[in-house]
């Protein structure tokens, strides 16, 4: 015997939750030190949007199972921007789109981290999944944020 532990399937698969846990939690402490969602905020903050609208895209982020509904949503927010006066409003919906789906390589670098420390523990959904946990980290800063620049402009 060489030392080495052998761990079956099951406890490889919880130990990949909980390292998958700590990835996220640490992508979304790096998101808030880069600052893309604060940044984003702060010029939503400048528009005519409300908080109803910025709490509407939280709750679909973390009630979807697809990225693609939280992208749509998007899309529709700012067509039905006629006026530019929103989410159209010097293209900012379209750049919180673009920082949603740039959060795809970040999806993939976690997973293959994942993937060289446990292998066959992680499923082929995995990175879809992941990208998804990392848009609703992204949105929530993005609300809180917003929120919080909506109510100091009021004073």
């Amino acid at each position: 015997m060489n030392g080495e532990t052998v761990l079956s399937g099951r406890d490889q698969r919880a130990l990949l939750r909980v390292a998958l846990r700590a990835s996220i939690a640490r992508a979304s402490d790096e998101q808030l030190e880069d600052a893309r969602p604060r940044v984003l905020a702060e010029r939503l903050a400048k528009t005519e949007l409300d908080n109803s609208q910025i709490r509407n895209l939280e709750n679909l982020a973390y009630t979807t199972d697809k990225i693609s509904d939280i992208t749509d949503l998007l899309k529709k927010l700012i067509g039905r921007d006629t006026r530019g006066r929103r989410w159209a409003k010097d293209n900012v919906g379209q750049e919180v789109i673009g920082a949603l789906e740039a959060l795809r390589t970040e999806a993939d670098r976690i997973v293959g981290e994942l993937r060289e420390r446990y292998g066959g523990a992680v499923d082929a959904d995995l990175p879809r999944r992941v990208h998804l946990d990392l848009c609703r980290e992204f949105v929530k800063h993005l609300t809180a944020e917003f929120m919080l620049r909506k109510r100091e402009d009021r004073r």
